[in-house]
């Protein structure tokens, strides 16, 4: 069964500048062109008006993603969740701190309490959505198979309205589909994407479970930078700033991989995951220190 789509639905501009981050769409470099290849020197063309630098970026071999590319939105998300969720523990132990809290113990035990048990949701809430995704997909794509071949002329007549539906004529529209209609596979990939809008890789039956485990090791793995501050076990403001400034760090650079990949302002997206986790982090020491004042 082939998996070859053709995507036929542009992928939206960016500005000169990069639009807002609060954008939170992913590219699928598995499928798209990654940086350094044609897609971005012909961006680079476009910015800069330099039609002889796009003329030569069309002409150059496309480079596509490579092995593994396609886990990037899993370990990017995984990430930032991570250690977001893991660092809301860190401020709220050290917002509730007294002294007869042991904080750092408290943060140790509780930090990564909540850092396996939310990794391994996360992974395995990766893990459903994709397997039912994959299982949608190849449903949908068996039915397209067989209306193909019971009903040629019906699933021609259908691809012919959609094309006119998007101001191509009646005659170029039978043309292109024509065309098209003599290779099935083609045909049906084409259809999966002009009509139901999927686009799903489908030989790989392990993908669902490659990108929980990217998900899952990435959450770890991330999620662990406030706590290993904690691992001598020693307390105070001082600590709880290096928690900060480590995870201010890692939070700019992962906000930073996710505006290149989704084509906008690495620096506006790594400023508005670093304030985004200085937001969570701010309510997660407020309720901690409520919270221990009422019980006290």
């Amino acid at each position: 069964m082939s998996s070859t789509t053709v995507p036929t639905t542009p992928l939206p501009q960016s500005s000169e500048n990069g639009p807002d981050c609060e954008m939170d769409v992913i590219v699928d470099v598995g499928d798209q062109k990654k940086p350094g290849g044609k897609s971005e020197a012909a961006r680079d063309a476009f910015k800069n008006k330099d039609v002889a630098a796009s003329r030569k970026a069309h002409e150059n071999k496309e480079d596509h993603g490579g092995t593994g590319s396609e886990y990037v939105k899993s370990i990017v998300f995984g990430g930032l969740d991570g250690i977001i969720t893991t660092f809301a523990v860190v401020a709220a132990a050290q917002g509730a701190g007294d002294e007869n809290l042991d904080v750092a113990k408290t943060v140790l035990i509780l930090g990564f309490a909540n850092l396996f048990a939310d990794g391994f949701s996360m992974g395995f809430g990766e893990f459903l959505s994709s397997r039912a995704e994959l299982d949608f997909a190849k449903s949908e794509r068996e039915r397209e198979e067989w209306e193909f071949k019971n009903s040629p002329d019906l699933e021609k007549k259908e691809m012919i309205d959609l094309y006119q539906e998007r101001g191509i004529s009646e005659e170029d529209a039978e043309t292109l589909v024509s065309i098209l209609s003599k290779d099935k596979d083609l045909f049906i990939d084409t259809m999966m994407v002009e009509e139901l809008g999927i686009q799903v890789e489908l030989e790989d039956q392990w993908a669902p479970f490659k990108s929980a485990v990217a998900m899952f090791v990435s959450f770890i793995c991330f999620g662990m930078v406030p706590l290993f501050v904690y691992l001598p076990q020693k307390d105070g403001i001082n600590v709880f700033i290096i928690a900060c400034s480590a995870t201010a760090v890692t939070l700019f650079v992962l906000g930073a991989v996710r505006g290149k990949l989704t084509r906008q302002h690495w620096l506006k997206c790594g400023l508005y995951m670093v304030l985004n986790g200085a937001i969570a982090a701010g309510i997660s020491y407020l309720v901690g220190f409520l919270v221990g004042e009422a019980v006290d």
